[in-house]
């Protein structure tokens, strides 16, 4: 993962998007980032009366372009104050305009909300939210309960846990979890998820332990010589992927979990692992925001 100097902090003023507001300030003050705040007025778009002529997009009325800047000028001050923040309010399609501010050069980071309440929360990913994690490149830190974010001034992550599959596209995911680990001086829990029991060929995950540990033992080694063994957790399991790998997170207390993802030209990658083609699922069950790299 790259120096994050900027994080783009997408904004629809709900209080989904109020709640990533205090991971953002987290993250902004570790590494010194400007917060960026996008606000994507959707095209109006009109249908003929009659005839088989396409719809046709309406301008945006003078009025609600203003109404937004105003709401954009007001939207979190307090949660964002002393931080360097700029705010953008643009017209078009939200995923594009996301897409195209990440690849700009000065995002690192995209921090966003998915979508989903109650009961259906865990069954939902946001469409915008779906597309951002298919199409943009740079690493997308999600949730699905920032409403019920509280910020009690302690350290945001005390504990990280992160899920490997053991092959070379997982040593990008777990360096990611060890600097963060290291950085905010975090206790870091590294999963591994053989397949369950008629899924294909099945190890025993005593067997794959000492592959776990030396996958991560080398890479540590490579970039944090230092990195203390006693804030070190590693674990081996069989089952679901998503279901046990959000299970191990809710026992380890995580605060935020990385994983790795597939995206955009990547897909189908053999790189990537079977890992990679559970992103969504995991998002939508996990017990904590999730980093997907």
């Amino acid at each position: 993962m790259n120096k994050i100097s900027g994080i783009l902090l997408p904004v629809d003023f709900s209080e989904r998007c109020l709640g990533m507001t205090h991971y953002a300030r987290s993250v902004a003050e570790k590494y010194d980032a400007e917060v960026i705040l996008l606000h994507v007025v959707n095209p109006v778009f009109v249908a003929p009366e009659v005839g088989m002529a396409p719809a046709a997009v309406v301008t945006t009325p003078t009025w609600l372009i203003n109404e937004k800047y105003k709401l954009m000028d007001e939207f979190a001050t307090s949660e964002l104050a002393g931080l360097r923040v700029r705010r953008f309010v643009y017209e078009g399609i939200p995923e594009a305009q996301i897409e195209e501010m990440a690849k700009s050069g000065e995002v690192q980071l995209v921090m966003m909300p998915t979508h989903g309440y109650g009961a259906f929360r865990r069954f939902l990913i946001g469409s915008v939210t779906a597309k951002v994690l298919d199409d943009v490149a740079c690493p997308i830190f999600t949730g699905v309960h920032m409403e019920k974010h509280t910020h009690d001034g302690k350290e945001e992550f005390p504990t990280i846990t992160c899920a490997v599959d053991l092959k070379t596209g997982s040593t990008e995911t777990l360096l990611a979890a060890a600097k963060l680990a290291n950085d905010f001086d975090s206790k870091l829990g590294i999963i591994h998820v053989s397949p369950p029991p008629g899924k294909g060929t099945v190890a025993n995950p005593a067997d794959l332990r000492p592959q776990l540990e030396d996958l991560v033992a080398n890479k540590l080694k490579e970039k944090f010589l230092n990195f203390p063994v006693d804030k070190l957790v590693c674990c081996v399991d069989s089952g679901e992927i998503a279901l046990t790998i959000c299970a191990f997170a809710e026992r380890m207390g995580a605060a935020l979990l990385v994983v790795g993802r597939q995206h955009g030209s990547e897909k189908g990658s053999a790189s990537d692992g079977r890992l990679a083609g559970h992103t969504y699922s995991i998002i939508r069950q996990s017990p904590c925001p999730v980093l997907s790299i």
